[in-house]
């Protein structure tokens, strides 16, 4: 378990002597562990180049004496100096092992802690385009450290192996492509980090190489630590920061901008109000029957639903009070009585969400409505889940279906227009479109922003027609309409 203060989990020996003997054999003559801990990188790495110097970097004075057994320990933030210049080595210049585990955890939690092993905003003016990162109110350490790392020692041949999280591993690629820092080559070892540090995060050993030579922002991911060959490739490609090499390769020209506009589902958090179970008529979570104005009460489907295909029938309605988000909802007070009064005794629940979104706002209000929502057909995508599904959904006895807030859609008023977008989708060009740009390690790996990117027209006048035109007649069986509604995906309608 961490120290919360300084948010460092202390890598067990095993895990160190198993990420070192990862790396290349190579005769090192110093060997580097920024906030080294108890030192047990240097330990490993005494036993195997006995002769190399090894310095250790740690703030906590009862670490470091237990680390310096195994190396010269300097006790100090590594946020002070530059790890390049300041530290006094008695060997020449030689290969150099920057190796460790920084800490994992965000500026603005050790703000919380106040602790005092943290940049200070001073800091930043030593190392180039670090200030893009801390200017945010909050930013991993271990991301800082990583970009400290390779700008301090931009200018030699320098190796840094380290664990971190593999959105930091990502985060470093991004920013050294976009600074033109000297990275020759990187590679991720992906760690079981519930097994090692009972931690529920993705991570990894990264690599990094230093020095003079060609450039190269891609890093093989092995999908263990004793892998002996990788399973993909990622990196930055033409700008991008994509998840896939290869996918990227094969589908950039697809990489573009959506001629429709993606969706969000309706946002209430309220879920005990909001959400009724169809039992026998409309009925809360806990079965009181709900009377109110049937025109406000619409078919849910939640993330997992449009996932699992879970959409033959309807298990859950959602009460939506308003068109737009800007809507006055006293009215409703007149205009849905019933409504008003449902709404009104469960105003202590609705009244009391915490996100700031609803101040400044109608009371009762929601977000993610629109005149998309109540679009009759919808091809509908979960955010949450690790395999991109689209599906294509109708309306249930004249009802449009609306979603969670997890779920993306794009709203059509023409069940051919919305039977050839789906077809679009689940085609072989957005699908290794969305292989390229997801990284489903992420808590939501299908995004807006993502979807966005998706350029269906492109897509439709480069896909073979007969293939697409069987494919959305799958889902939608008028073929003069489904064939009009690709013309008109391709702009020659």
């Amino acid at each position: 378990m961490p120290n919360n203060e300084f948010g460092d989990f202390q890598t067990p020996i095993e895990l160190a002597r198993a990420l070192v003997d990862t790396l290349p054999r190579r005769e090192w003559t110093r060997v580097l562990e920024p906030t080294c801990g108890v030192g047990n990188f240097l330990s490993v790495m005494a036993q195997s180049h006995p002769v190399a110097e090894r310095v250790g970097i740690e703030v906590q004075p009862e670490y470091a004496s237990t680390a310096a057994q195994f190396g010269r320990i300097i006790t100090a933030s590594i946020f002070d100096f530059d790890l390049a210049r300041d530290v006094d080595w008695t060997s020449g210049p030689g290969p150099t092992l920057v190796t460790g585990n920084p800490p994992w955890v965000t500026n603005s939690q050790l703000s919380v802690l106040d602790s005092v092993n943290r940049p200070s905003r001073t800091n930043t003016k030593n190392a180039r385009g670090i200030d893009a990162i801390t200017g945010s109110s909050n930013f991993d350490i271990a991301e800082y450290i990583w970009i400290k790392l390779i700008t301090e020692f931009g200018d030699r041949p320098v190796t840094i192996a380290m664990i971190c999280k593999t959105q930091v591993a990502r985060n470093v690629l991004l920013h050294s492509a976009e600074q033109q820092l000297p990275v020759t080559g990187s590679s991720l070892r992906m760690i079981d980090a519930k097994k090692w540090f009972d931690a529920g995060v993705d991570a990894c050993w990264f690599t990094v190489e230093l020095g003079p030579g060609k450039t190269d922002y891609t890093a093989p991911t092995f999908p263990s630590i004793d892998a002996s060959q990788p399973d993909n490739r990622i990196g930055v490609v033409g700008g991008q920061l994509v998840a896939n090499v290869a996918a990227y390769e094969r589908s950039k020209q697809f990489d573009g901008a959506s001629p429709l506009t993606w969706r969000q589902g309706i946002k209430h958090d309220a879920t005990a109000v909001m959400e009724l179970i169809a039992n026998d008529g409309p009925r809360t979570k806990l079965g009181s029957s709900v009377d109110i104005e049937p025109e406000y009460l619409f078919p849910l489907f939640k993330c997992t639903d449009v996932y699992r295909d879970k959409l033959d029938s309807v298990s859950r309605w959602m009460i939506v009070p308003q068109s737009h988000t800007g809507d006055d909802t006293e009215l409703l007070a007149s205009t849905a009585p019933k409504l008003w009064k449902y709404l009104t005794d469960n105003a202590a629940a609705l009244d009391g969400r915490k996100s700031s979104i609803y101040r400044k706002r109608a009371r009762f209000c929601i977000f993610g409505v629109g005149p998309y929502t109540f679009a009759p057909y919808k091809v509908a995508i979960s955010g949450f889940h690790k395999i991109p599904q689209f599906r294509m959904i109708g309306p249930y006895d004249g009802r449009p279906a609306v979603f969670d807030d997890a779920t993306y859609l794009l709203p059509f008023e023409d069940p051919a227009a919305c039977a050839v977008a789906h077809a679009l989708l689940t085609g072989p060009e957005a699908t290794d479109l969305i292989a390229a740009l997801a990284f489903w390690d992420s808590k939501r790996p299908v995004t807006k922003k993502l979807l966005q990117r998706i350029d269906l027209a492109a897509i439709a006048r480069e896909a073979d027609h007969e293939t697409l035109l069987n494919r959305a007649l799958a889902v939608h069986a008028n073929r003069s309409a489904v064939h009009q509604a690709i013309e008109s995906f391709t702009g020659r309608s």
